[in-house]
């Protein structure tokens, strides 16, 4: 048993479609959140809309998910402090 999954890469160009960066976002979401189904509730809906309109990058919105709340209660509050710090 693997322990991930091989998955294409997936990348953002300069002319990409609505369909392209919805991918992206669902990858780094994926990616960030380990595979966590993401309510709608609960994404980041204004650093999407920055993506969407070119003010950040992708790196920019891995950052946001990272230091996002859903993130910090995912990984951070639910684990124990040893395996934390």
């Amino acid at each position: 048993m693997a322990l991930w999954i091989e998955t294409e890469s997936v990348e953002l160009r300069p002319n990409a479609t609505d369909a392209d960066l919805q991918t992206v976002i669902r990858a780094v979401y994926r990616q960030v959140l380990g595979n966590a189904h993401v309510l709608d509730s609960q994404r980041l809906t204004n650093a999407e809309s920055q993506l969407r309109n070119g003010n950040i990058t992708v790196r920019e919105f891995v950052r946001a998910v990272a230091q996002s709340d859903r993130y910090r209660s995912r990984f951070f509050e639910s684990s124990s402090p040893y395996r934390v710090y």
